[in-house]
């Protein structure tokens, strides 16, 4: 039977490495690609992610446990992110970085199709404002609810909803107007 979250952790505290490595590849991935989306940097993205897993092995004294781990997991890295920024102007690139391994893994007649869907989106979803960004990934990647996200961006699930509502549907306005051209710049 697999452990929770919340058991891992115990463990962590107790003094179980293996608990800690458990956490990381339960949540790695999906951290990673939290990172990656909003940095638009996967090298970047890897060392924030190291970065709020040390955070967290630090931490592992003092968290007393009032949120979901996961919650408090994507608040640190989104912390990082916002110092990140703070200290650096954002640069976004036109190539896909985030779902390569997307179309990678796609059959030999889909990748083609599913690299153009690959830069259609990653282009998409860098002409979003922040927020609706942060919230879609949050969302549709890391598979957190209203409630969840609201806790890590400090919001209401209600304000969490409604920003998920627009950037789905900006999204959407997006991908269906600029697919006979190609582009992004003027949408």
């Amino acid at each position: 039977m697999s452990r929770t979250d919340d058991q891992l952790f115990a463990a962590v505290r107790a003094g179980e490495t293996a608990a800690f490595t458990e956490l990381y590849e339960r949540h790695g991935r999906a951290l990673l690609t939290f990172l990656a989306r909003l940095t638009s940097d996967r090298s970047l993205a890897e060392d924030l992610l190291q970065e709020t897993f040390l955070r967290v092995w630090r931490a592992r004294d003092t968290y007393v446990g009032e949120r979901q781990f996961r919650a408090w997991l994507f608040t640190i890295a989104r912390r990082l992110v916002i110092d990140w920024r703070r200290g650096q102007r954002i640069a976004w690139v036109d190539e896909p970085t985030v779902l390569e391994t997307t179309a990678a893994s796609a059959g030999p007649h889909e990748g083609t199709d599913v690299n153009d869907l690959v830069s259609r989106l990653e282009r998409a979803l860098r002409q979003l404002p922040e927020g609706q960004r942060e919230v879609l990934v949050l969302s549709r990647q890391a598979g957190l609810n209203a409630e969840q996200i609201a806790q890590i961006t400090g919001s209401t699930p209600g304000a969490v909803r409604v920003s998920l509502h627009r950037g789905l549907r900006r999204l959407s306005e997006l991908l269906h107007v600029c697919e006979g051209r190609g582009d992004f710049e003027d949408a």
